[in-house]
């Protein structure tokens, strides 16, 4: 089974896998947005079986599923760049929001990425309506559509036409962080029933082993 986070490119990669291992085309529904794939698909064939003389070895299958998403987002940072990212719906937060968050990354990787808009800035609103102006995104009597423009500027990163560098700090003492966060992180409201129930099993157990003994 392909597993993973909603829009990371599960269905592109079974596609891939299946062009590459059979010659046939595209089979899995791929979109920009999470929750094209809804249900666990059929098994797909990516490997063809080999003949004796090469291993005698079965043919491949995968199985294309729907995203899983986290079961608890630990703050607003992470929350931001899994929507930056694409793995929840565009409409979750808004496009201003984005913009700003992805320019301060951007910033921290070489403002020069967007030099042919705008001079280095902290200030999103002016570096949206220079986009706007440069790209040809008005409203009627000349006004900048600000909101589409932010929602361009998001998606020119997801292409890679704005750096292409990732949002988390990668290093060891970053790891470190994220796991002691992750251990202090409130419980979804499943988990706390799944460890609800694990509790009472194990006291069951105990009062078990003390009466036989």
């Amino acid at each position: 089974m392909i597993v993973g986070m909603p829009n990371v490119g599960k269905s592109s990669l079974l596609n891939s896998l299946r062009r590459e291992g059979v010659g046939r085309g595209k089979v899995a529904h791929t979109g920009a947005q999470p929750g094209v794939t809804r249900k666990i698909g059929t098994g797909v064939k990516i490997i063809d079986a080999s003949s004796e003389e090469e291993g005698g070895s079965a043919p491949v299958y995968l199985l294309d599923t729907p995203g899983v998403f986290i079961p608890y987002v630990p703050d607003a940072d992470a929350m931001l760049k899994l929507a930056l990212c694409g793995s929840v719906k565009d409409t979750v937060i808004p496009p201003f929001t984005l913009a700003d968050y992805l320019l301060y990354h951007v910033n921290l990787v070489n403002a020069a990425l967007y030099e042919q808009y705008h001079a280095p800035t902290n200030d999103i609103m002016a570096l949206l309506e220079a986009i706007a102006q440069k790209t040809g995104r008005l409203m009627k009597g000349g006004a900048p559509d600000l909101e589409a423009t932010a929602m361009w500027m998001v998606e020119r990163w997801r292409q890679g036409h704005l750096g292409r560098f990732v949002l988390d700090e990668v290093s060891e003492g970053a790891l470190e962080r994220y796991g002691r966060m992750n251990e202090d992180a409130p419980r979804s409201v499943s988990q706390m029933r799944k460890a609800g129930k694990e509790a009472l099993r194990e006291r069951s157990r105990a009062r078990r082993n003390a009466s036989g003994e």
